[in-house]
């Protein structure tokens, strides 16, 4: 008798052998116990995790000579054939060279005839996606309308290529690839019934190389017992798989945190003098990288690591090395390398520069602590150039924590005990002081947490005063649209209650334009000129040495 490999020798024969899918096998055994299994199925997943297998368990299920049955006896003549392929009531058809209308109609013209022998005819018609359109509108009406005692199941990996028509015609179940450890667990079966003595690197080498797939796993597995014989060891069965070493993947871990590009270039050379595929290199890569980050993210007992065991103390000491900021950047810079190489003609130099990139990476400042850097220096420049008044100081009321990050430089209140109320309105020779006053920005800040529209419009006041439990918001004529807008009793309330909270007392507001007031409206400065008077864009220009060349006025637009 010829060799029989061991993807068929332990294909499943019954639903509990079938690995991974528990949810859909459970559904189809109930469906038989209760007699309601439908006329069509569409059984849809990648190559290699079941489809086909269930297939033909459900076969022999309503087939066995035994009866109806969760658990087929596998010795009638019924389940041989099924399993052999070659029943005469179960039909499997390859969809893919069968493609045609005319197959189609033969098709349809054996649905018409009773089984010969069992109590259902089966058509397993596998690939179904391929069949042409014409084929699928002569199989639209046996599908909706079927003989009694006929049984349709579509297997395809490509499901989003049948027809809606079809798919509404059938039961879809999707079959799910399998995890690390399903698959580990078969190969160490399969591995115990063969007698292979196999380690714990080796399996988790094979299960990794699969990729969900049992089926590959199996045939991966039987290649590397012809080449090894009944003792597989971690590194023969990585070299005959050309998966790299974890050696390798740490050691150039290992050379990026230390910033040491010479010996990550030398283990780039060292790759492509032993004959590894270096975008396959980049992918393991990308792999080991994102193990890092769930060790680091979720600890190196998490079950989402799919390792072995002796790897995870590893991967724990590693990702202690690293910031969750850090793995998240490597990780995509490897993402956008392992994309660039596929259609690179020096994949080698692409990948030097990707691993390069790696190594500088920890030298670039993220843009969040450059913008903390400028606010700093520029609260830091305006506290240095804004003179503290001669009265005693009077601690404002609590406010929000960013209205007081953004007044602590601010020189505090003059209590209105200790000297008169002032007008805060804009001098006609100064820079505007009203974003000076601590508590304006106190009440422009905690509003921006709630109402930014009203915030923003208080940016336009050309000034304000508060005396005598009374708030005065200053409009210019030409800021008049935002002086209706805070009019409103909605907004008024809003802001009423801001100015309570932070002021300390209850205040009424009034919203007057400076035309009522008696002043005359002052020129408001051009737009270059409030930016190069802007104490965030001197911070800027002081940190990046650079010049103001343009200034585009938004708020005219």
């Amino acid at each position: 008798m010829s060799y029989q490999v061991i993807a068929r020798k332990y294909r499943p024969q019954v639903f509990d052998e079938v690995v991974g899918q528990r949810l859909i096998t459970e559904t189809l055994k109930n469906a038989i116990l209760q007699n309601r299994v439908a006329h069509g199925y569409i059984f849809s997943g990648a190559r290699g995790v079941g489809k086909t297998s269930t297939a033909r368990i459900l076969a022999k299920s309503l087939n066995c000579l035994q009866g109806l049955t969760l658990t087929p006896c596998g010795e009638c003549p019924s389940c041989r054939e099924i399993a052999a392929g070659n029943s005469l009531d179960v039909f499997e058809i390859d969809a893919a060279s069968n493609r045609g209308i005319d197959e189609i109609r033969e098709l349809r013209e054996t649905v018409r005839y009773l089984p010969a022998r069992d109590r259902y005819k089966v058509f397993i018609i596998d690939e179904v996606h391929m069949l042409t359109t014409e084929a699928f509108n002569a199989l639209l009406k046996t599908l909706e309308e079927p003989p009694p005692r006929s049984l349709f199941i579509l297997a395809t990996t490509e499901p989003h290529k049948l027809p809606a028509t079809i798919q509404s015609r059938c039961q879809h179940f999707a079959f799910r690839l399998l995890d690390y450890a399903e698959i580990y667990a078969r190969l160490e079966q399969v591995c115990a019934a063969e007698k292979i003595q196999a380690d714990e690197g080796a399996l988790g080498a094979l299960a990794q190389a699969a990729e969900g797939s049992l089926r590959d796993a199996l045939s991966l597995l039987d290649q590397v017992i012809a080449a090894c014989g009944e003792q597989l060891e971690e590194s023969r069965v990585r070299q005959l798989l050309g998966v790299v070493p974890v050696r390798l993947l740490r050691e150039m871990t290992e050379a990026i945190h230390a910033a040491d590009a010479r010996r990550v270039l030398e283990l780039v050379s060292q790759l492509a003098a032993e004959g590894y595929e270096l975008a396959h290199f980049c992918g393991e890569y990308t792999r080991y990288v994102r193990n890092l980050m769930v060790a680091k993210s979720c600890g190196g007992e998490s079950p989402l690591l799919q390792v072995p065991n002796d790897e995870r103390q590893g991967l724990r000491e590693l990702a202690e090395l690293f910031s969750q900021e850090d793995l998240a950047r490597f990780f995509q810079i490897l993402l956008r390398t392992e994309g660039e190489l596929r259609y690179s003609l020096e994949p080698r130099f692409h990948l030097e520069m990707g691993l390069l990139k790696l190594v500088h990476a920890g030298k670039l400042a993220s843009l969040e602590s450059l913008l903390g850097e400028l606010h700093s220096a520029a609260l830091g420049e305006k506290a240095s150039v804004t003179p503290r008044s001669a009265g005693a100081p009077s601690p404002a009321p609590p406010a929000p924590r960013k209205a007081q990050e953004s007044a602590s430089s601010q020189p505090p209140p003059t209590s209105t005990a200790a000297a008169p109320a002032r007008p805060y309105a804009l001098p006609a020779e100064a820079a505007p002081p009203v974003m000076e006053d601590s508590r304006l920005a106190s009440i422009k800040a905690l509003l921006f947490e709630s109402k930014k529209l009203l915030s923003s419009c208080l940016d336009h006041l050309s000034g304000w005063r508060f005396e005598n439990g009374e708030v005065r918001f200053l409009f210019a004529k030409n800021a008049s649209f935002y002086a209706e807008l805070v009019r409103s009793r909605e907004q008024l309330e809003t802001l009423r209650s801001a100015c309570t909270q932070v002021l300390g007392q209850p205040v009424k507001i009034y919203v007057t334009l400076e035309e009522q007031e008696g002043r005359p409206v002052r020129a408001r400065p051009d737009a270059r000129e409030r930016a190069g008077r802007d104490p965030a864009v001197e911070a800027f220009q002081k940190k990046f040495d650079c010049t103001l060349v343009d200034v585009k006025d938004l708020s005219q637009e």
